[in-house]
């Protein structure tokens, strides 16, 4: 079954980019949330290989695409097709980059069935792409490495919701620059 989950590093005070991100900037202050994925200890590179691995598809708002320079004509994760939710059509969009107009439903929904075909998940590129996604109930995982670190200020992973979302955890890796936290959303 392919699952639809999130996988993002945070500061602990909640923020998935520091203050000022913006296109060719888009982690605006907050690089050192990523430091993580240049660590080459056994735990942290486990998350990081069997992240690229599950991903079939990635799905992304229109900010995040711009923020991360259209991921160079390609997609967050090399070789998982991407699936860009925008109110409008981007003309010049790479070649593979499929622009979704009709809602995140429908984008998470093309990424489940090219992901399916290889066995593979869904990644939600964003906070605001996740709360939005768990909005419509169609969320499975939670992954947060959280980085001991507070930003202050700059892009949360999640915005306001409706109502309380209950959450299993189901894996805590701890590494001393990092900890990865894995949740099962509770349907």
């Amino acid at each position: 079954m392919t699952v639809v989950f999130s996988h993002l590093s945070a500061s602990v005070d909640g923020y998935v980019s520091g203050r000022g991100a913006r296109a060719g900037l888009g982690l605006g202050d907050g690089f050192r949330i990523f430091d993580w994925l240049s660590d080459s200890d056994a735990p942290n590179r486990a998350v990081a290989e069997y992240d690229a691995i599950r991903t079939g598809a990635v799905v992304s708002g229109r900010n995040t695409y711009e923020h991360a320079d259209r991921w160079g004509g390609g997609s967050m994760k090399p070789g998982a097709s991407l699936f860009v939710v925008s109110r409008d059509p981007i003309p010049d969009a790479a070649p593979g980059q499929t622009i979704v107009t009709d809602g995140l439903g429908s984008a998470i929904e093309q990424a489940t069935v090219v992901a399916s075909r290889s066995g593979k998940d869904v990644k939600l590129a964003a906070g605001s792409t996740t709360t939005e996604a768990l909005k419509l109930g169609l969320v499975d995982e939670i992954l947060i490495s959280q980085v001991p670190v507070l930003l202050g200020g700059g892009i949360p992973f999640f915005r306001e919701l409706p109502a309380a979302v209950e959450l299993q955890c189901t894996s805590v890796a701890v590494n001393q620059g990092v900890t990865h936290l894995t949740y099962r959303v509770i349907k």
